[in-house]
């Protein structure tokens, strides 16, 4: 599954990472798309917010009161994209001017 997207309207996303169940693993604030387990096995994607605190899907201790979080990826911003898109078109150019000094 491809993290970037060709249609300039769409959205970007980083990797998929699986989760260990051990906390939230990224900043509060950060929009990102996970993927969820209920106690039956059934499974879900969403788009959310992080909020951050401790009772949430990202610690599985409050399984199955709460879905746990099994994989999850990151929206790149715009901008990196861009920026990637623009680094990835110049050659990088290498100075091996040595300045004596004295």
């Amino acid at each position: 599954m491809s993290a970037r997207s060709s249609d300039p309207g769409e959205d970007d996303w980083g990797p998929w990472i699986r989760h260990d169940g051990k906390g939230c693993p990224v900043r509060v604030g950060t929009i990102v798309e996970v993927v969820c387990e209920d106690r039956f096995g059934f499974t879900m994607r969403q788009i959310a917010c992080v909020a951050g605190g401790s009772y949430s899907s990202w610690d599985w201790s409050h399984f199955p009161e709460l879905k746990k979080i099994i994989r999850y990826r990151e929206k790149r911003p715009k901008g990196l994209s861009i920026l990637e898109g623009c680094m990835s078109e110049i050659e990088p150019t290498v100075h091996n001017d040595l300045v004596k000094i004295g």
